[in-house]
């Protein structure tokens, strides 16, 4: 089979574009015929060798993927050849994929394949921080980072369902737009506005009920501050830095929390795509390569300018 792999870790051109054998085929496992694979930030900490990752060359990056069964192990029942699925699995960067089969589900009618190889992690992180985590409700206000990033594509669309107030922050006044249509109420352009500054000016000097983010430290300081008495952070990244100042004595006197996303169970899969069934939140894919291009869909990745996912094609 085709494939886009690792014998190294490097700057993008360090993924090879090749035949590799089809994935040896486990009892619990699903051998799936790759549609479309969404890329992630870990698989860019993958190629880089960073973040505590390591790789097994060679090594097939890509883990959100969407295809047909083509078979299943002997341990695997409810699927069969043919079957439209999304999955959260391994070696996704190819014509042929695996996933345990508790980790595969139907793709929703309404989603294309490339719609939804962006669920298993991107939307199931965003459920996690709104539904579980934070507990988003109707009338709140909700400060949301990286608003062009795919996690908070899903979390502005499921805090619109719930009737909360969201303020994003973004790079330009383009990907503002893009949320806008999305659900935001208010955009902060980062790059010229301060977003403590901004975050209280929206919620009339009080501060936000929630805060969730992905971005780490250059953001910490200020969407702490943010925070009314009583207000839940929730983070899910640590994209540009992972250590921050805490001040234990806000934490407590103003009675704040502050919450790790965890990992999503198949019953939280299982919400989210039922959400997504009924059209009201849809994954968001902003650009589509051909397998052999991985390295410059990794080059889009790492500047940042795109809004959504990007995704890849096998064929």
């Amino acid at each position: 089979m085709k494939a886009v792999y690792l014998m190294e870790t490097g700057a993008p051109d360090v993924l090879r574009y090749g035949d590799l054998p089809e994935p040896t085929l486990g009892p619990n496992d699903v051998l799936i015929q790759v549609r479309a694979c969404a890329l992630n930030r870990l698989d860019v900490f993958t190629r880089e060798g960073s973040h505590g990752t390591r790789i097994d060359p060679p090594h097939v990056l890509g883990g959100d993927v969407a295809g047909q069964v083509v078979r299943v192990g002997e341990g695997v029942d409810g699927l069969r050849a043919g079957d439209k699925v999304i999955a959260n699995g391994r070696g996704g960067y190819a014509e042929f994929a695996l996933a345990r089969r508790d980790r595969v589900y139907p793709l929703p009618a309404r989603c294309t394949f490339d719609e939804g190889a962006t669920l298993p992690v991107a939307g199931l992180t965003a459920w996690q921080m709104v539904m579980n985590r934070a507990r988003v409700r109707p009338g709140e206000a909700v400060l949301i980072t990286a608003a062009g990033s795919g996690v908070s594509t899903f979390a502005m669309q499921l805090c619109r369902t719930l009737g909360a107030r969201v303020i994003t922050t973004a790079s330009s006044e383009e990907k503002l737009e893009k949320a806008y249509a999305l659900g935001a109420e208010a955009g902060i352009n980062y790059t010229r506005d301060d977003i403590l500054e901004r975050a209280r000016t929206f919620t009339d000097g009080e501060g936000v009920d929630v805060v969730l983010e992905h971005v780490g430290t250059p953001v910490w300081k200020a969407c702490f501050e943010s925070l009314k008495p009583g207000g839940r952070f929730v983070t899910c990244g640590v994209t540009a830095g992972h250590r921050v100042e805490l001040h234990l004595g806000r934490v407590f006197s103003r009675g704040l929390s502050i919450m790790g996303v965890g990992r999503g169970s198949a019953d939280d899969m299982r919400a989210l795509l039922k959400v997504v069934e009924q059209g009201n939140v849809h994954g968001v894919v902003y650009r589509t390569f051909p397998l052999a291009e991985a390295a410059e869909a990794h080059r889009v990745m790492e500047a940042s300018s795109f809004f959504g996912k990007l995704v890849l094609h096998p064929e």
